[in-house]
């Protein structure tokens, strides 16, 4: 009898139930979803990290100037892609930047800081319009408030991490990483959609 007990109760316990692709920390509100969605939707990651390594492999006076840029830029894409949703970043369009962004980073040398602030720009608005277009009610502008912030906080913190590893083990070390992103972008470049 023990044994047919613990037996219905394991069987119980692996028994699977749904799966919920995008709903990985519960509902959490339209602000809070909007600020992790750099960490959940993968395009997104990709495109911003990219630009975080560009960033990173620059001289900190022409990412001062490229960073205020940037943000701006993702607050204009997702008030594009609120205004127009049927605009939207396609994976091979997003592969394909991140592609780029990580040679010029690979490259390492140090760009003009309009061309800078340019690619910056270019990468955070398609960022945002790989993001879920937000309506004009209240949830939608908390949502693209959180997405304007998740943009600007995710590139910061990515940047950061990556500025501090080159410092430690030098800059072959984003040289490494951006012949990884390079590498991941060439594989989501082959994606279909």
């Amino acid at each position: 009898m023990r044994r047919t007990a613990l037996a219905a109760v394991a069987a119980f316990a692996l028994t699977p139930g749904a799966a919920l692709a995008h709903d990985a920390v519960g509902d959490l509100g339209p602000f809070y979803s909007g600020l992790l969605h750099p960490v959940m939707a993968p395009l997104q990651t990709l495109l911003l990290v990219a630009v975080a390594l560009l960033l990173a492999r620059q001289p900190l006076a022409s990412v001062r100037r490229a960073y205020p840029a940037l943000v701006l830029a993702g607050a204009a894409g997702l008030v594009l892609h609120g205004v127009w949703p049927e605009v939207a970043t396609s994976m091979r369009i997003g592969a394909l930047l991140t592609i780029a962004l990580g040679a010029l980073a690979l490259w390492g040398i140090a760009l003009p800081g309009a061309l800078l602030a340019a690619l910056a720009m270019a990468g955070a608005a398609l960022a945002a319009l790989s993001g879920d277009a937000p309506s004009a009610t209240r949830e939608g502008l908390l949502g693209a408030l959180g997405g304007i912030l998740g943009i600007a906080a995710f590139v910061l913190l990515v940047w950061g991490a990556l500025d501090l590893l080159q410092a430690r083990l030098k800059r072959i070390s984003g040289a490494v990483c951006a012949a990884w992103l390079i590498a991941i972008g060439g594989m989501a470049a082959v994606l279909p959609g």
